[in-house]
């Protein structure tokens, strides 16, 4: 596993970094990524199935925040076959732990699949 751990304020660079490198966050327009808050819940996989295992991070909750590059297909866990390639992650649920870990999490437990609908696909 390859990630970096940090408390507040890696966020911001995150952000910054995008918007210098042009890509547009959030999810009014098809863009390279998207800054997502997660409504219900989801894990860290090494690809998009259940079977490919976890990476290891801790789960993201309710309220925390992915950075999502793209969108691709993989196993149905029943509510659709949509997982967003993730590459930041933002634990609010632990008093703002911030990592760069790089892993799929499945789009409907994140935010029902909304932001792949305006977001490239991988």
């Amino acid at each position: 596993m390859r990630g970096k751990f940090r408390r507040r304020g890696a966020m911001a660079a995150v952000v910054a970094a995008l918007s210098a490198g042009g890509m547009v966050l959030g999810t009014a327009s098809a863009s390279a990524s998207a800054l997502i808050t997660v409504e219900v819940g989801a894990a860290l996989f090494n690809g998009r199935s259940l079977a490919s295992g976890v990476v290891g991070v801790p789960d993201l909750w309710s309220g925390d925040v992915l950075l999502a590059n793209c969108w691709s297909t993989g196993e149905n866990l029943g509510r659709g076959n949509r997982w967003y390639l993730t590459t930041y992650e933002r634990y609010n649920h632990l008093n703002g732990l911030e990592q760069t870990v790089t892993g799929w999490t499945y789009a409907p437990y994140v935010d029902n699949s909304a932001a792949s609908n305006s977001m490239q696909r991988c």
